[in-house]
């Protein structure tokens, strides 16, 4: 599948989004990958090759080409933010145990802890060898920043598994921990390498921050009443593993609804039946379509950010992308 077909929506009335530019992150994530020497080589290479959107590099490149043309730093630091990506993703299917991943089986599943763990650290490593060399303290900064975020928000994650006290508050903070600080500083990297002013990077990290919620929150919907097949992975796993996500929040505030699911929370553990319950009961009180709405008014938020930057293509397909996050089968 090329990089272009990865953005193609299912609604015909969006245009399809092409992004020449990721071609050459591409080549650059090969390169980078195939310095790698034995096992670690090979799960580098075979987590490439699986596929991705390329969501963050993309969000770097076209920031910083929002304020100048592209450079070659805005590359090297989108190179970078895949990277970090990609060991996030390892590292999430060793806590969860995930068997797959994009439809294919995880390097946990197929290697094991230890193997995957340490191609993690290696693309960290590799990351950070790339944005020291070439100097971008600046982007290294936000980098950091959004990596330390994603640590805390996997631990309150653990903390608050089958816990009926989150509240919204709790669970909006949780999301921009593990999503939207780092699409957040990815807009802030390439923005900063192209000259954009402070106010600038403000804006472009509310677009990041609230397109980060938008997509979590979808991540969310998706786990409930998603294809497995276009996801490439099992859906109910919020449910099994006892995470209290934004539709989960709605169905507890409902009248009897909640003191329901409250009894099934205290139990912590949720069966396959238990499971069917829930989601029937999330989809006949309404409780997606409510999570749904409050993502369409996190895009709202996310592209009203971008209202005092410069007219450009590489603004309006930002605007575009962030449409495109409400309609993602995957």
């Amino acid at each position: 599948m090329s990089i272009q077909e990865r953005y193609i929506t299912q609604d015909s009335s969006i245009p399809k989004l092409q992004f020449t530019e990721l071609l050459l992150v591409e080549d650059q994530l090969q390169t980078v990958l195939q310095k790698a020497d034995g096992l670690i080589k090979e799960t580098c290479i075979s987590l490439l090759e699986s596929g991705g959107k390329r969501i963050r590099p993309l969000l770097t490149l076209y920031s910083g080409m929002c304020f100048a043309p592209l450079n070659p730093l805005m590359i090297q630091a989108a190179v970078a933010s895949e990277l970090i990506h990609m060991a996030s993703l390892i590292h999430d299917d060793v806590i969860d145990e995930s068997e797959t991943r994009r439809g294919k089986p995880t390097i946990v599943s197929q290697y094991g802890n230890h193997a995957a763990i340490l191609t993690g650290d290696y693309l960290f490593a590799e990351a950070f060898n790339i944005l020291s060399k070439q100097n971008l303290l600046d982007s290294m900064n936000y980098l950091v920043d959004a990596i330390q975020a994603m640590c805390h928000g996997e631990v309150h994650q653990a903390d608050e598994q089958f816990s009926i006290s989150v509240d919204k508050e709790t669970y909006f903070s949780r999301i921009a921990k593990k999503t939207g600080i780092l699409l957040a500083a990815c807009c802030q990297s390439g923005a900063i390498l192209a000259g954009a002013t402070p106010e600038e990077l403000n804006r472009m990290r509310d677009y990041g921050l609230n397109l980060g919620y938008a997509y979590q929150i979808t991540d969310d919907i998706l786990d409930i009443n998603g294809d497995e097949k276009s996801l490439g992975k099992p859906v109910g796993a919020d449910f099994e593993n006892g995470n209290i996500t934004l539709p989960l929040l709605y169905l507890l505030d409902k009248p009897i609804y909640g003191d329901w699911l409250k009894e099934i929370m205290k139990v912590r553990k949720v069966t396959p039946q238990g499971s069917q319950s829930i989601k029937e009961a999330l989809i006949s009180t309404g409780c997606i379509e409510q999570a749904y709405l409050t993502a369409t008014q996190c895009i709202s938020k996310a592209k009203s950010s971008l209202d005092a930057i410069p007219s450009s293509h590489y603004k309006t397909t930002l605007l575009s992308l962030a449409d495109l996050t409400l309609l993602r089968k995957a």
